[in-house]
């Protein structure tokens, strides 16, 4: 069944098209609810949607109260529509949020068309996330300073490079408190699943005990959460 079955009419609302994300699109169904659509991909919904629970975005939450249920302090790479940093912000009353995002166009949207703006201690940071995790000083970030680590960062389904270095897991692992949680985001459509897996395996070489949720999506886009503690 499509996670959308019962929305009926989705009329885009707004589209652009961004330096990062190539064609972006606001759809929104007769209840109000919104999705951004990225080049034919679903990447964020209405953060009051009853999809959010079942899909990845609930999955996410469900770790983090699993893990951190006394969650303070919260990076999240990859902003999209800020339908997490709702959703944490929701969940862990008090919390403080800093959202790293290099799309400008998707701030923008996030801001105009999901309330971004009314979600409290939320910071965003608009700029590269490697940049971010390799000099955090320069951003005002403070080494083992957060409880939770999101890495979320898709241009379209693409898994950017980065995400696979060395460097970059190595500076995401020190901004992390002892006890912290990590957990990465990637598509697992069948033909990303052989990337992926070698990814879970690269990701243990740097922290114990790593675990992995095949979270499915609808037709045939499955996500795969990929997290661990320090």
């Amino acid at each position: 069944m499509n996670i959308f079955s019962g929305l009926q009419g989705p009329q885009t609302i707004f589209e652009t098209d961004s330096k990062y994300n190539g064609h972006v699109k606001v759809l929104e169904f007769s209840n109000g609810t919104r999705k951004i659509r990225v080049d034919n991909i679903d990447q964020s919904i209405s953060h009051f949607s009853p999809a959010c629970s079942r899909l990845y975005w609930g999955k996410v939450i469900e770790i983090l109260k699993e893990t951190q249920p006394e969650l303070k302090d919260m990076l999240v790479l990859g902003l999209g529509g800020g339908t997490l940093v709702h959703l944490i912000s929701k969940n862990f009353p008090g919390v403080k949020i800093t959202s790293v995002e290099i799309d400008e166009t998707m701030v923008n949207i996030a801001k105009n068309y999901f309330d971004l703006d009314s979600i409290p201690d939320h910071n965003v940071i608009l700029d590269d996330a490697l940049r971010v995790a390799i000099e955090p000083e320069k951003f005002g970030i403070r080494e083992y300073s957060f409880d939770g680590l999101l890495v979320d960062i898709f241009v379209g389904e693409k898994f950017p490079d980065l995400g696979r270095s060395g460097n970059f897991i190595g500076a995401l692992k020190r901004l992390l408190k002892p006890g912290g949680v990590i957990i990465f985001n990637r598509i697992y459509r069948e033909e990303h699943q052989d990337d992926v897996n070698i990814f879970i395996e690269y990701v243990s070489s740097f922290f114990p005990k790593v675990k992995n949720l095949v979270v499915a999506g609808y037709t045939n886009s499955d996500n795969v959460l990929i997290y661990a503690t320090v």
